[in-house]
């Protein structure tokens, strides 16, 4: 991997602000208006709901069926994002005193999106007239929400994928990304639009800040969602790490997590709410195919009941990374990588994780990716597919091959699609073509630095400033500093086994885990040049800086290749 330098541009002046916040803030696209709102992150800076589109109709239904006790279905989805928003939408519209339970299709039958056969189970339920409001899908069911619309049901879709050309009939359609929408914010997840809709109805009700305390579901379906933690996001998970953080007065499902998952130091999102909240949530749904241990887990008030759910989640979750591990070492052997756009295929591979394969092998290789398996449907494939920054797997997969697939959407980095066996080769020969007309350095992972610091500069006025920047996610990476040149003065190695490393020169320490062997074999003698971040030592309060993996090169090396 590449370290790029930061180019040198003109910069406006932000009033108020240390150069390194100043710098960051336009590396990141945020500008000198802006930057307060940025940092602050008030709730009392969101947008008003009633500019989505529908929303003020959708709420104006729901209330409707709350008033007459028209018994309400929330259709959720099977991932994290989903199943945060059906447990909000659930307690929430519980709270308002409506009849409401959900429902969310089986990953391996009716697969992602609100389908005719959950339809007619939700009939099946009794209760007409009834009302479906879907979280995090449903913008492109337009057969579904036909057959509920025969059975007598009204429909509320709210979601946030992109719009196909034909929109469901529903009696109303909440997505920021509807082209006429004139809502400033696009980048809600499912959960996050859920919560704009409930927003009005909690207005409406005279309690707004009761539906505040649900902020915590709708900050880890957006991290976990990889929803960029920009705009009206960033308020949700700030704030919503308050109550996740909020000892024994947060949610009591979030506790047992926590409790299960030995958490001990305060969540944060870009580690704890992606990689470990969000795949136990996402565990059954992945396996099992319906997630309700996850929707029952946050629900629950009681805690007996919270922690057995949890650690049942806990040992799906472990199974669905062994799992991951040993097909992931199979996907490996079956790379051919003369291949620009990696193609990979074998009825082994279990549906639910071909997304986790891929986005591992995007990892090792930076390059497009896509893992296949049999599906449910004799003669199918069903696949997931992973790219890398640049290229679109929505325009050269979703819509160029579209008449190869029976099934597909997506974004532009990641992707579903379902596709004849047949189809294979002609797919993976589209596919080699297109990603080999691109430039090869799409596919040279760069890494861009932030901000070069000296060590006499770390002092914690600028660990104070880092931390005014978190949370972390996509769309607000953790800044890349690099710490040159630094000296070492004193080596050591530390650990049970001596792995991690530990450097000190010139009043600072520098830690880097699991490098010391890496740095033993390099033999290098002379200044260091060191990516990573300061931070607290928790042990002695000290200032310390600690590096990225492979976050140390020679400082010679590094500023010869960016000359």
């Amino acid at each position: 991997m590449r370290w790029v330098f930061p180019k040198q541009q003109s910069m406006p002046p932000y009033p108020g602000l240390s150069p390194f916040q100043s710098a960051l803030l336009w590396r990141r696209g945020i500008k000198p208006d802006d930057a307060e709102a940025f940092i602050r992150s008030s709730i009392d800076d969101m947008h008003d709901s009633l500019l989505l589109k529908d929303a003020g109709k959708a709420a104006q239904l729901i209330r409707q069926a709350i008033d007459n006790q028209t018994p309400v279905t929330v259709y959720g989805d099977y991932d994290c994002d989903g199943v945060t928003g059906t447990a909000l939408m659930v307690e929430s519209l519980r709270k308002l005193g409506a009849q409401v339970d959900w429902y969310i299709n089986s990953r391996f039958v009716d697969g992602f999106g609100m389908h005719p056969n959950g339809v007619e189970e939700i009939a099946r339920r009794g209760g007409h007239p009834r009302l479906i409001v879907s979280v995090d899908n449903g913008i492109s069911a337009v057969t579904a929400v036909q057959r509920a619309k025969e059975l007598g049901m009204q429909v509320v879709v709210t979601d946030h994928h992109e719009p196909g050309s034909e929109l469901p009939p529903a009696d109303a359609i909440v997505n920021p990304r509807q082209a006429d929408c004139p809502y400033p914010y696009k980048s809600l997840a499912g959960v996050g639009v859920a919560f704009k809709v409930l927003q009005i109805l909690f207005n409406e009700a005279g309690c707004p800040r009761e539906l505040l305390r649900s902020l915590d579901l709708v900050a880890i379906g957006t991290v976990a969602d990889v929803m960029p933690v920009t705009g009206e996001n960033r308020i949700f998970v700030k704030n919503g790490l308050k109550l996740i953080n909020w000892g024994e007065r947060a949610r009591t499902g979030l506790r047992a997590i926590k409790e299960v998952a030995a958490l001990h130091r305060e969540v944060n999102a870009h580690y704890h709410l992606g990689f470990i909240f969000g795949p136990m949530l996402n565990a059954t749904g992945r396996l099992d195919g319906v997630p309700a241990t996850a929707v029952d887990l946050l629900l629950t008030r009681d805690y007996a009941q919270a922690r057995a759910l949890a650690m049942e989640l806990k040992d799906v979750n472990q199974q669905r990374q062994e799992m991951t591990r040993r097909q992931t070492d199979k996907a490996t052997r079956l790379v051919n990588q003369r291949d620009s756009f990696l193609v990979v295929y074998d009825p082994e591979f279990h549906e639910g994780i071909v997304g986790l394969i891929a986005s591992r092998l995007k990892e090792e290789y930076y390059r497009p990716v896509l893992v296949l398996t049999d599906s449910e449907d004799a003669g199918i494939l069903k696949g997931s597919v992973r790219s890398v920054k640049g290229f679109s797997v929505k325009e050269h997969l979703i819509d160029d091959c579209a008449d190869l697939l029976t099934k597909g959407g997506g974004h532009e980095m990641a992707a579903g699609c379902s596709l004849p066996r047949e189809n294979l080769p002609l797919l993976r020969e589209r596919l080699n073509r297109a990603a080999g007309s691109v430039s090869p350095e799409l596919f040279t992972p760069l890494l861009e630095i932030d901000y070069l610091l000296r060590p006499e500069d770390l002092d914690m006025v600028l660990i104070e400033e880092i931390e005014q920047f978190a949370p972390y996610g996509v769309g607000c990476p953790r800044p890349n500093i690099l710490l040159a040149p630094f000296w070492p003065e004193q080596v050591r190695f530390m650990g049970r086994e001596g792995n991690h490393l530990r450097l000190s020169g010139g009043g600072v320490q520098v830690i880097g885990f699991n490098q010391a062997e890496e740095y033993r074999q390099a033999g290098i003698d002379g200044p260091l040049a060191i990516l990573g971040l300061p931070e607290i030592n928790d042990y002695d309060g000290a200032i310390q800086f600690r590096m990225r993996d492979d976050g140390w090169q020679a400082y010679g090396d590094v500023f010869a290749a960016n000359q």
